[in-house]
């Protein structure tokens, strides 16, 4: 949590660890509420990310968190205005807003970690969707026959192409041992080129979809971009339809595990 000004510096940061043993509805805008209560008079408005779905200002569904059809306002009690956002949409706002929206109009933000999400942004606004669903595509299929996922299907983006995967497959506990290993085990340097072949079959589809000018990957693996950009881009390029004629730029994404709450406080403009 924190307190966002106008050039996206945050203040009276506040980080409250969530697990299994306050991970509830309560606790969690308990929590909330006490830091809005607190710095409310310093603010203009309240801007919440959830890993999840969101729409009319209600939080719909989040598959990690035990929240489902909660209107936010409601447990907040504070006289300003609430927005909330999929929390991949804030780290996209954050990113666009801050970074490159003088240059892009059509832009995507892809967040890679525990799983898989994206911000949209088409002709210079957040696209939501009908339901507020859009950009789940940690979702979207890849092999229909693949990995069962817990939402239902088999097969989905983020069961081959998320950090949790990665680790998941050569053993490792983080990115960072994961990286040391990179340069020492030729085993491990298989299983990444195999890795980024599926991030870029689930990255060449979203080009195809939206057919963006600016594509952004952001998340913990952001900070490693040395280490697999320039092979991910050509992977990526030789997949998208339009290969010969597109324009499309790609890079990691500048911000860090602050751009989520960056963009939280920049829902107030992307949402009126």
């Amino acid at each position: 949590m924190g307190l966002i000004d106008e050039s996206g510096k945050i203040s009276y940061k506040n980080i409250v660890q969530i697990d299994d043993t306050n991970r509830n509805e309560e606790y969690i805008f308990k929590c909330i509420k006490e830091y809005v209560k607190l710095h409310e008079d310093k603010a203009e408005a309240v801007g919440i990310g959830v890993p999840g779905i969101v729409n009319n200002n209600e939080i719909v569904y989040t598959a990690n968190l035990p929240l489902k059809n909660v209107k936010v306002k409601s447990y907040i009690e504070t006289p300003l205005p609430v927005y909330l956002g999929n929390d991949a949409v804030c780290a996209t706002l954050a990113e666009y807003h801050f970074v490159d929206k003088r240059m892009y109009s059509n832009y995507a933000l892809i967040t890679i970690g525990t799983g898989i999400g994206a911000g949209i942004i088409l002709n210079g606004k957040i696209y939501n969707g009908s339901t507020g669903a859009a950009g789940e595509v940690g979702h979207m299929v890849i092999d229909k026959d693949g990995i069962p996922c817990a939402c239902g299907r088999r097969g989905c983006y983020e069961k081959y192409a998320s950090i949790s995967s990665l680790l998941k497959k050569t053993n490792t506990e983080s990115l960072k041992e994961f990286f040391y290993l990179l340069d020492r085990n030729e085993n491990i340097v298989k299983t990444f080129d195999e890795y980024l072949e599926n991030v870029a079959e689930g990255l060449a589809n979203i080009v195809n979809i939206y057919d963006v000018e600016m594509l952004v990957i952001g998340g913990g693996i952001a900070w490693f971009s040395d280490k697999f950009m320039h092979k991910l881009k050509t992977k990526v390029f030789s997949k998208i339809l339009n290969r010969y004629t597109s324009d499309l730029q790609m890079k990691c994404a500048e911000f860090g595990n602050d751009a989520g709450i960056i963009g939280a406080g920049l829902l107030s403009i992307y949402e009126e």
